[in-house]
């Protein structure tokens, strides 16, 4: 809500309760810009209404205030800003080119908030000419060109007789209220683009059919317009196409009233006829009626002050640019030169006014003047330009002076140098300055004060030079670029450089001149002249070894260079496979053998027992299924991949034959037989002999493959009774035996 301060003044003003206040007995608001003449604008910023006055105000709602709005407005190019005044709150309307400023305050905040309003043009090419600017309570529009106040009534079917008698019950401080009457475009534009919306206007053919009459207002039994839409204008009119056309409604109605367009495909702000009730079958369409516009003044004689006027003049200006890339703002080695201002596509007016009280400037009016400093440094300078346009423009400009350095450095041209080459700058500078140290043509080092640098020469076969430039605040000398003399470079190209003890190792030497003579020295006490030594390292430990190769060469320029090489060979030890086995000698029917393993070093161990089978244990068992001689391996391996091979054999023999005490011949089963054979007994020296009791030989066989089958020499079947045998016969490992025994011949 607005309040009124109270004054003495028995000044009544009904106003409309549709504003959301009510004035009494109370003085209205006053609102004045005591500064009327046009504010230049030329690129910066400008103040809209820097001295503007207001009283008798207090804002007691927070949706109620002030506004500030850009009557001639350009939408893309106009924009208002604002320096914040708190406990306001700021909306820009940039459809409608308004800056509205709300919230509970005084007449001295809003005051103050009115005056840090400022207009800038976001338009590279922008329109130039008088912005106009109204200044006003939030509550209505003020159009300074017809000194009115202007508002929308949403008021969705309302009819247009309905319409224009509500709008004649409203006052706005005293002003009558009608429905708006146009007369201009300026008047059009402003409805159209500055009040919330667009509706009825008091306008109507109701009296005579075609004859257009203002009804309301100042206005009211003016003809502005006659005919349909080919008629003709006696005055300001602006139909949309092919209006008005008074097209009968399916209820009987004519269109006998005024309406401002909402359709957004007719023609930019027009009218077009429409019946009282609008198009009110059809309620979503665009002539359905939404409200109406409400006109306040020119009824009555008021002096009202509830709005306020201010002007910029938008001129074509550009700040005028210096060209940098025209200009000197560099001075070296002098304290003293003439400057020249060029700027991009301007000839204005200049001024160049030290800011440091020991720089002297001559011929400060010009674009040539001569600037004379005391010490080397920046200086800072106010350049003041007015343009064609006569618009004036403040910039800072820095023009430097400074020393002029010498890059110099202590390169001895005769020496031979090793891995690296340090260098110093012995040149002279004043202030802070940039080293830039280059190596082989390529930027090696640089950074403020750098001004010693090491820089490794290496051992590539390549030409080395070195050079500087000096950055002194911009004033740069550069050096030419000097020839190193190096040391014979030193490439090693190695050949199994890392394996187990004793490793054999190919050492080559490559070197990019000629040279006289080669040193080795392999670290283990031995050394080399030749030029590609081949060497042997040995590794009786039980770690890794690692050897540092050093090779020394000279050149025939008598330039010598040694070349270390840490850990480039390394030597793993390699274990020792052992183990011992019992018993020694197995025999057939006890075929179990146990391992010891006695090796030194190693902690992985992989055992090949002869006959296909394999164990990884440390100390193990195992059992052989056949005889024969078996070549039992140990493979004993440690965590570098270095092993060591033990092979023993063992031999599993034969024992001995254990023969039956008695069979029963039976010439059906030709295996029922008395016959002595065993694995590993050979036929070779095999003879098997039986006697029967009285010491007559009955049978005999040199092979273990046939047996007695109980008959006597001559065929008869010998008598049931105890038999007495011979064995003799040899192994398959060489040895000989002999057995006897006796047999019972049972029937």
């Amino acid at each position: 809500m607005i309040n009124i301060k109270p004054v003495f003044l028995g000044v009544l003003f009904l106003f409309l309760g549709s504003t959301g206040f009510v004035l009494g007995q109370d003085e209205v608001p006053v609102i004045k810009n005591t500064y009327t003449d046009p504010i230049v604008y030329c690129s910066d910023s400008v103040y809209v209404a820097e001295y503007i006055s207001i009283e008798n105000l207090q804002i007691d709602a927070a949706d109620k205030g002030m506004q500030v709005s850009i009557v001639n407005y350009e939408r893309g190019e106009d924009k208002l800003g604002y320096d914040i005044v708190p406990s306001l709150t700021y909306k820009w309307n940039d459809s409608k080119g308004t800056l509205e400023i709300s919230g509970v305050g005084t007449d001295e905040q809003y005051r103050e908030a009115i005056s840090k309003v400022f207009y800038y043009n976001l338009s590279g090419t922008r329109s130039i000419g008088t912005r106009e600017f109204a200044i006003s309570l939030l509550d209505a529009d003020y159009l300074p060109y017809t000194e009115h106040f202007y508002q929308y009534i949403a008021k969705r079917g309302i009819r247009w007789t309905t319409a224009k008698a509500e709008a004649e019950k409203m006052t706005y401080y005293g002003l009558k209220g009608y429905l708006a009457t146009i007369t201009s475009s300026t008047e059009n534009d402003f409805i159209y683009s500055k009040i919330d919306g667009v509706g009825w206007i008091g306008g109507t053919d109701e009296d005579k059919e075609g004859d257009w009459y203002w009804k309301t207002g100042p206005e009211a039994g003016t003809l502005f317009w006659r005919g349909t839409s080919n008629g003709t204008a006696f005055g300001f009119a602006y139909w949309n196409y092919g209006e008005p056309n008074n097209v009968k409604k399916s209820w009987g109605d004519d269109e006998d009233y005024a309406h401002m367009v909402v359709d957004p495909g007719g023609r930019p702000k027009s009218w077009n006829d429409l019946p009282d009730e609008g198009d009110k079958y059809t309620p979503d369409g665009y002539y359905y009626p939404q409200g109406y516009v409400v006109e306040f003044g020119g009824m009555e004689n008021l002096k009202l002050e509830l709005s306020a006027t201010a002007y910029i003049e938008v001129r074509e200006s550009k700040r005028p640019e210096l060209d940098y890339t025209k200009i000197q703002t560099l001075f070296c080695g002098t304290k003293s030169a003439t400057v020249d201002l060029i700027f991009q596509d301007s000839e204005p007016l200049v001024e160049l006014i030290p800011l440091d009280e020991t720089v002297t400037v001559d011929d400060s009016l010009t674009t040539k003047s001569k600037i004379t400093v005391n010490d080397y440094g920046q200086y800072y300078f106010q350049l003041n330009t007015i343009d064609q346009a006569s618009c004036p423009y403040t910039d800072t400009v820095m023009f430097e002076f400074h020393n002029q350095p010498e890059a110099k450095f202590d390169l001895d041209e005769t020496e031979c140098y090793g891995y690296n080459v340090q260098l110093s700058f012995i040149g002279d500078t004043v202030e802070a300055a940039d080293f830039t140290w280059y190596y082989n043509d390529a930027e090696f080092e640089s950074g403020i004060g750098v001004d010693r640098v090491t820089i490794p020469l290496g051992f590539e076969n390549i030409e080395r030079s070195v050079a500087l430039k000096v950055n002194e605040q911009g004033c740069i000398d550069s050096s030419q670029a000097l020839e190193v003399k190096v040391k014979p470079n030193i490439i090693v190209d190695v050949e199994n450089e890392e394996g187990c003890s004793p490793l054999n190792v190919q050492f080559t030497a490559i070197t990019s001149k000629p040279a006289d003579s080669y040193l080795w020295d392999f670290n283990d006490g031995n050394t080399s002249d030749d030029e590609n030594p081949t060497h042997q390292f040995l590794n009786l430990d039980d770690e890794r070894k690692t050897f540092d190769i050093s090779l020394t060469v000279l050149d025939i320029n008598g330039c010598e260079n040694t070349a270390v090489y840490d850990t480039l060979v390394q030597v793993y030890p390699v274990p020792t496979a052992g183990f011992d086995f019992t018993p020694q000698e197995v025999l057939i029917t006890a075929p179990g053998v146990e391992f010891t393993n006695t090796s030194h070093a190693a902690t992985v161990y992989y055992w090949d027992f002869g006959d296909s089978t394999f164990s990884e244990e440390t100390d193990p068992q195992h059992r052989y299924n056949a005889m024969g001689i078996y070549n039992m391996a140990l493979e004993a391996g440690n965590n570098f991949g270095c092993a060591d091979t033990l092979v023993k054999q063992v031999s599993v023999v034969f024992d001995k034959i254990n023969p039956p005490t008695a069979f029963s011949p039976n010439l059906s089963l030709p295996d029922d037989e008395f016959r002595l054979h065993a694995e590993g007994v050979l036929n070779d020296g095999y003879q098997l002999l039986i006697f029967n009791r009285w010491g007559e030989l009955v049978f005999e066989t040199n092979t273990q493959e046939e047996g007695w089958d109980g008959t006597m020499k001559n065929g008869n079947a010998a008598p049931a009774g105890v038999y007495t045998w011979v064995l003799e016969y040899n192994d398959f490992m060489g040895g000989s035996h002999k057995q006897k025994g006796n047999v019972t011949l049972l029937f």
